[in-house]
């Protein structure tokens, strides 16, 4: 009886919180709204697409949340940075496959939950020209870049560029670089994330051997790879702190 009470009671603070637009504090969970992403339909290849998540916890670096107060505040300690950075962050070291000599770093920033995610960084070793860039199906790096497996697909089928509105998660298009210089990688992407079912944490990044065409050669390859060829370098997509 003292649990169905309980229950009843918790119900209904609940309604009367939502009726007056305010959320209840010191209650799990109250507080955090479910997300609804659509993914507008693409005529005669697929129908409306809907996410729907609740909002993850964001922390600015370098803050101390106490456990008093809001439930939905968690207790935790990060290390001071020189710069805060609010929302979620992943880091990827490449490393080069078959001694291509391709290596560098690059962080991923999403500020706002199932948001525009921005990739920064550095590579070096590559050739001069352009090179396909795409998040691949698994993290397996074991054996180079081997065992990575297809570009992430999740929703689409079709190989495409990074603005196209039929394309896999994971295709993000193409970097260029110059002759003997560090390559400066800034790229914002709307379609991959780091929290959800579009979530590209835990997959692989690589850097594939020629230029990214964007599905647009008519071939099967193309559907697929950009006719991008083999990968360079590829590293495991992980949180940051």
């Amino acid at each position: 009886m003292n649990l169905r009470l309980h229950i009843f009671l918790s119900q209904f603070l609940w309604l009367v919180s939502v009726l007056k637009g305010k959320s209840l504090q010191g209650i799990p969970g109250y507080g955090r709204n479910l997300l609804i992403k659509t993914i507008p339909a693409v005529e005669d290849y697929q129908s409306n697409v809907y996410e729907v998540f609740m909002e993850p916890y964001l922390y600015e670096l370098g803050t101390t949340y106490p456990l008093d107060g809001d439930r939905s505040q968690k207790q935790i300690q990060i290390p001071i940075g020189p710069q805060p950075i609010p929302g979620i962050q992943a880091i990827v070291h490449l490393q080069d496959d078959e001694e291509s000599g391709v290596e560098g770093d690059l962080v991923f920033t999403q500020l706002v939950p199932n948001g525009p995610v921005s990739i920064e960084g550095n590579i070096t070793g590559l050739s001069p020209g352009l090179h396909g860039l795409h998040v691949h199906q698994t993290g397996d790096v074991d054996d180079n870049c081997k065992k990575i497996g297809p570009h992430f697909i999740a929703y689409y089928g079709r190989h495409g560029g990074p603005r196209d509105a039929v394309r896999h998660v994971g295709d993000l298009g193409n970097i260029k670089a110059e002759e003997g210089a560090t390559l400066d990688v800034k790229i914002v992407d709307h379609l991959i994330s780091l929290t959800g079912p579009r979530s590209i944490v835990g997959r692989s990044l690589a850097i594939s051997k020629s230029e990214d065409d964007y599905g647009r050669s008519s071939t099967e390859d193309s559907a697929l790879t950009g006719t991008s060829g083999p990968a360079i370098a590829c590293g495991i997509i992980g949180y940051l702190n």
